[in-house]
């Protein structure tokens, strides 16, 4: 990251082209983004959050190997799972509702549920094991990003307890 600039806080939408070479001129400031689809999503592409000035290509098309999920709704833009750069700046950060959450840590960044997202979260966790957070959203067809807040919003009330290590992220039912 250059001296004293800040991430990008937010991705801001430049539109959709037909190939990669049409986003480049498109991304101008860290965190612009440009859909890059051909008859169904294939690519996204950012200009990196932190400043760095790389261009990240993501992949949204599952036929051409393994691939982020990508859901657009009133909120903003929202990517699944995170991306965590191995090269370069490493930067490690979430895209959800038009937010950019740089990760550092544990991630504790919150969306405000209602009791009845909640209610729907919690009747897919089980008592006998845990359940990934990312497949309860599939269940339901929500936003993993957004089940990963409510089922830690359970955590916090001792309705659910979320595992440790390698089971982060997993959550069951406790006993009532």
């Amino acid at each position: 990251m250059e001296t004293g600039q800040k991430p990008a806080n937010r991705v801001r939408w430049r539109g959709s082209v037909a190939n990669r070479d049409d986003a480049r001129p498109l991304l101008v400031a860290p965190g612009d983004v440009v859909l890059v689809e051909r008859g169904c999503p294939r690519f996204l592409v950012i200009k990196c959050p932190c400043w760095c000035s790389e261009e990240l290509v993501i992949n949204l098309d599952g036929r051409a190997g393994p691939a982020w999920r990508l859901y657009q709704d009133k909120r903003g833009l929202t990517l699944f799972p995170s991306i965590w750069r191995e090269s370069g700046c490493r930067s490690h950060f979430i895209v959800w509702h038009d937010a950019l959450l740089m990760c550092g840590g544990d991630w504790t960044a919150e969306e405000p549920t209602d009791q009845d997202f909640e209610k729907r979260v919690f009747s897919q966790l089980l008592t006998d094991r845990c359940r990934p957070f990312d497949d309860v959203a599939h269940s339901i067809g929500a936003i993993p990003w957004s089940v990963l807040a409510a089922c830690r919003k359970l955590a916090r009330q001792g309705l659910v307890r979320e595992a440790t290590g390698n089971l982060q992220g997993c959550f069951q039912r406790l006993s009532l």
